[in-house]
């Protein structure tokens, strides 16, 4: 599989950050952009997993409810 190149246009307040964030890291703005990019993919599949999880159910699974519920 080959790599996949992007172009992006930021507001001025996300490129001050980015530029920011990779500077007091010492790395590229590039990796940086890689770096956010690889952690949400990872935060969305976790997120998807267990939303399915969810809607699957389980009998006998605890549930919680609040007082007074």
């Amino acid at each position: 599989m080959s790599d996949l190149d992007l172009t992006l246009t930021l507001t001025p307040e996300v490129r001050d950050k980015l530029q920011g964030i990779a500077a007091q890291l010492n790395r590229p703005v590039e990796e940086c952009v890689r770096q956010a990019i690889t952690e949400f993919l990872d935060n969305w599949d976790d997120y998807m997993r267990t939303v399915r999880e969810l809607e699957i159910g389980e009998d006998g699974r605890p549930v919680l409810r609040a007082v007074n519920d």
